[in-house]
This record gives C-alpha cells, sequence and structure tokens, in this order.
C-alpha cells in the first residue's frame, strides 16, 4: 500500500515562515544530565508557549503514513514520525522526519513502537522541527550562547563550597544546588529507568534493598557516580 500524501500542498520557497532565532533567553533554557553528559534543552511546553507569543496561528502537525498511522517505517523496518507546521494563511512547512528512539538514542523497531515511544517522539519532532523551520532555540544545536534576559545586571560569581580539611574530595559534602539538580535529574526518569537506577546505585554504595536515595545522596562521590552512569537511565 501507498502511503497516504496530506490534504495540505508542500510549501513554496517563496513563502515567509516565522524567523523566531533570537527569541529564546536564558530563562527558556532547562539542564538534563550532569558533568559530560549535560545537555541544555527548551522543554516541549515551553516551546509550545514560545510559539503561541512570537509565531500565532502556525501549529504543529504529524503527517499519515499508510492506515492513518503517524508512525512511519524505514526501509530497515526502523520506525520514524514526519512532522510539520501549518500557518494560518494554509502555509506548510516542508516535512521534517524524527527517528522514533530509546532511551539510548537507538531507532525502535516499527512493530515494537508503544504509544509512550509515540508522544515523546511527537514532541522532540515539535521541538526539533521549530528549530529547522523557524530557528526557535537553534543556538542549542549549534552550542551558541543564548541571550541572557538579565545582561544588564551585575551579578557575583557563586563561590565554590568550601572543603573540610582531612576528608578526601570524593567524600566531601555536595553543595545544595548540586545536590538538587542530582535529586532533579533523577525525579525526571521514567519509572522502570528510576527502577534499574535505584537498583544499581543501592549495589554500588552497599546500601539495604529498600533503603531510600534521597538521604544517602550526600557526598562528592555519589555526584560522581551520576556523571558516570547516569547515561545508563535516559
Amino acid at each position: 500500500m501507498q502511503p497516504e500524501t496530506n490534504n495540505l500542498p508542500q510549501s513554496s520557497p517563496l513563502l515567509q515562515f516565522p524567523n523566531l532565532g533570537n527569541v529564546i533567553t536564558t530563562d527558556d533554557v532547562s539542564q538534563k544530565g550532569t558533568g559530560s553528559y549535560k545537555a541544555d534543552y527548551v522543554n516541549w511546553c515551553r516551546t509550545m508557549h514560545l510559539l503561541h507569543d512570537h509565531a500565532p496561528g502556525w501549529q504543529f502537525c504529524l503527517a499519515y503514513y499508510v492506515d492513518n498511522s503517524h508512525v512511519w517505517k524505514a526501509p530497515n523496518g526502523t520506525a520514524y514520525v514526519v512532522g510539520y507546521f501549518t500557518g494560518p494563511n494554509s502555509e506548510r512547512t516542508p516535512d521534517f522526519p524524527q527517528a522514533i528512539m530509546d532511551n539510548r538514542n537507538n531507532a525502535i523497531a516499527y512493530e515494537k513502537v508503544s504509544a509512550r515511544d509515540l508522544t515523546d517522539s511527537h514532541r522532540r519532532c515539535l521541538c526539533t522541527a521549530a528549530a529547522a523551520q523557524f530557528g526557535l532555540a537553534w543556538q542549542l544545536w549549534a552550542r551558541e550562547d543564548v541571550e541572557n534576559p538579565h545582561r544588564g545586571e551585575s551579578t557575583a560569581a557563586a563561590k565554590p563550597a568550601a572543603k573540610i580539611e582531612g576528608i578526601a574530595d570524593k567524600d566531601q559534602f555536595l553543595p545544595k544546588e548540586d545536590r538538587d539538580q542530582c535529586l532533579g535529574l533523577i525525579k525526571e526518569l521514567t519509572p522502570d529507568n528510576l527502577a534499574r537506577f535505584c537498583s544499581d546505585f543501592r549495589r554500588d554504595f552497599n546500601l539495604g534493598p529498600n533503603d531510600k536515595i534521597a538521604p544517602v545522596l550526600t557526598a562528592k562521590r555519589h555526584q560522581d557516580w551520576m556523571n558516570a552512569n547516569l547515561k545508563n537511565y535516559v
């Protein structure tokens, strides 16, 4: 069966799309991961809010594949979605494909795509298509500096936490902001990944099977462990 085509025509090169390249500020940016795995991103709700404010009338859509499905099948049997935006005057951006991936960024087989995989990919495609077509948050993909909304205000540099003499670096207490960030990252894990994270953390730090993680996560060695292992659970 041939894939269905969408009713709206493909956009003309002459059409003008919103240019949102300078819209985001540091207030819009969140962080995920720690250490070398830390990544900046604008979450999908914030992306939609910025589109509502700066590109009114533009809506994100997923194109249909066969049998009115939003999941497309690649030649090797893996799955992807195809996103595009429609404008207030029937404009349509070019198709933008997005692979449906697992938590290790590997493409998922078409037959194994779950509803959760589809909805997660819808949100990812929304954000990447907005960057590609409108320039929204392009700086994060290009690793450029993001405009600071408080750039006119003088701010004091944060002082590093004082070390306790006689205690090894790995056993030094975590500053509150670092500990809060670690706990926040744990809360973002899916239930299955959270269970694996907790099991491995308890194993590596000799905790009991029912010991809570949050009260224990207080030292630099715990943060170092997360820096080395968090990629396995996101």
